[in-house]
């Protein structure tokens, strides 16, 4: 997505983000952190799907494989 903002290829970008030490990185949580923030996600919001989940995820900060 932001290779198509910028306007180059996803490999162009992936190579000046190395060049320049950016990287993404998957956060560090264990199995167990990710079930109960999971958990607390369904809790409130039992009817939603994986897209809601992943998103929830991402506005606090955390990425996953």
């Amino acid at each position: 997505e932001l290779a198509d903002i910028l306007g180059v290829h996803r490999n162009t970008l992936r190579l000046y983000m190395k060049h320049h030490g950016i990287q993404r990185k998957y956060s560090e949580l264990t199995n167990a952190d990710l079930d109960i923030l999971i958990g607390e996600f369904k809790k409130k919001r039992p009817d939603s799907g994986i897209r809601y989940i992943i998103g929830f995820l991402r506005r606090h900060g955390i990425r996953v494989q």
